[in-house]
């Protein structure tokens, strides 16, 4: 089997796995919160998002690092992964410390920083089964993994949707993910030993070199889960924990959808990395324009279908008690846009060496993400938080399309992009929120679907030259996400 073969191969095991990850993932917090109730909810993600931002103090950008040297069959790979380890054992305990003060000076009450401290464990039993999967992946065993992460989402599912059925409460629902946690350890472990590596002692300057490869990715880490989560952290601090329910129910159905683009993307990215590597700048161009147009093309129909079937979808999957997400909804699913398209973005700086300009773009939002919360938040509440993210993935796109306005072949492709798919937009968000009023559900739906599939190929979103060129790609590689979720 030839390198391209066994790359796409791995890549579709890894894709499969995430993909049905997302859906369970996606029924079990819909019937979670549709039977635990905002409040419940609220406690539950909110301990999540504590965590969730201070584990990136438990890695610090280690795991690519790590991979990268494996893969690369550098000498001192198996001694990057001793320092790996032990730095996490150092890192871990205080990441957990960081955590648990956050709750203990925001006086949360007793269950909610319990659920901070479950929390923390399934921090912990994340941060070390990541790094035993990097190793398979380096290894370019993807398969084990993704059984791995299927049959541990499958568990986590079981037992949370049983919690949320007895009503045991927040806890016993971060329970749910730490047994899924504690399942890829053990799994990566059995395939881990598989390996047979031998086993080496680093010395000082593993530790240095491996620290020194990855900042990069550390900066960019943490600027991912600050922007990801923050939002949470203030509505909790100013409006509690039942706030943070209903946000977080937009939150969820909004970008629970980031995993759709990601088989696209896998196979762009070799594609503009060897447009690039053999100078081919007319390739380079009409394949990245080509990207934007079809991430276009997908992106406006999803923000346009949550945000005009928002009442529909919080009624039917939640019930009336989340009727004051429904204005969030609205507004959230807009984001959609701007994060797909910089997933061409992203792709073209990696492909052409430009990393450290999307590590400084992702640096850039994440500070305008925090000031627009701090300013929004305590004012308008989760719709202020919505607004907040809408400005700062806009405002990350915008930073992005600066970048790569010359590869673009200049800024009248980027805004004809966006022109066009203003007009689809709203064409589409008409035919399900207003036409969508006087017809039943599923009507509607197929209406507003059909007007948008319509809009793509008339605002020459999509063509079939597009489509063409992506069945054609070959090669394929997992890209780095945008937005935690």
């Amino acid at each position: 089997m030839s390198q391209s073969a066994i790359i796409a191969k791995n890549a579709s095991y890894l894709v499969i796995a995430t993909t049905l990850n997302k859906v369970l993932a996606f029924i079990s917090f819909t019937l979670v919160a549709r039977w635990s109730g905002p409040q419940v909810t609220g406690v539950y993600f909110f301990g999540v998002s504590v965590t969730s931002i201070f584990v990136t103090l438990a890695d610090l950008g280690m795991t690519p690092v790590v991979i990268r040297a494996i893969a690369g069959q550098r000498e001192q790979a198996v001694r990057y992964l001793s320092a790996a380890i032990r730095a996490k054992c150092v890192l871990v305990p205080i990441a957990i410390i960081c955590a648990l003060s956050y709750g203990y000076f925001k006086q949360v009450d007793a269950l909610t920083l319990a659920t901070i401290g479950v929390a923390c464990l399934v921090m912990t039993a994340d941060t070390f089964h990541l790094v035993l999967y990097g190793i398979l992946r380096g290894h370019e065993k993807l398969k084990p993994e993704a059984i791995g992460m299927l049959i541990g989402q499958i568990l986590t599912t079981i037992v949370a949707i049983s919690v949320a059925y007895f009503d045991l409460g927040p806890v016993a629902l971060v329970a749910a993910l730490l047994l899924g946690s504690l399942w890829n350890v053990f799994w990566a472990l059995v395939q881990f030993k598989k390996l047979e590596l031998a086993w080496t002692s680093p010395i000082k300057a593993d530790f240095m070199a491996l620290m020194h490869e990855a900042v990069p990715f550390a900066v960019a880490g943490i600027a991912v889960k600050v922007y990801s989560y923050v939002d949470s952290l203030l509505i909790q601090a100013f409006y509690g924990e039942q706030a943070v329910g209903y946000y977080s129910v937009a939150y969820k159905l909004t970008y629970a959808l980031q995993f759709l683009p990601l088989t696209f993307i896998a196979a762009l990215y070799p594609a503009l990395s060897r447009a690039w590597a053999k100078q081919s700048h007319q390739e380079l161009r009409e394949t990245f324009v080509g990207s934007l147009r079809f991430m276009a093309a997908v992106s406006f129909p999803l923000a346009a279908g949550l945000s005009g079937l928002a009442g529909f979808l919080i009624k039917i999957l939640y019930g009336n008690t989340y009727l004051a997400t429904i204005p969030v909804l609205e507004i959230l699913p807009w984001v959609l846009i701007p994060i797909f398209l910089d997933f061409p973005i992203g792709s073209l700086l990696n492909a052409s060496h430009r990393a450290r300009l999307k590590t400084t773009a992702m640096v850039a939002t994440m500070f305008i993400n925090v000031l627009l919360n701090a300013v929004l938040v305590p004012s308008m509440g989760p719709i202020g938080a919505a607004w907040a993210a809408i400005f700062s993935f806009w405002s990350l796109y915008l930073i992005g399309a600066v970048l790569t306005a010359r590869d673009a072949g200049g800024w009248k492709i980027h805004t004809s992009i966006l022109t066009r798919t203003t007009f689809a937009s709203v064409a589409s968000w008409i035919a399900w929120h207003e036409v969508g009023e006087y017809m039943p559900i599923i009507p509607t739906v197929l209406f507003g679907a059909a007007v948008a599939v319509c809009a793509a190929f008339l605002f020459r979103l999509i063509t079939v030259a597009d489509i063409r060129r992506i069945l054609s790609f070959r090669r394929a590689s997992i890209p780095e996400k945008i937005h935690a979720s």
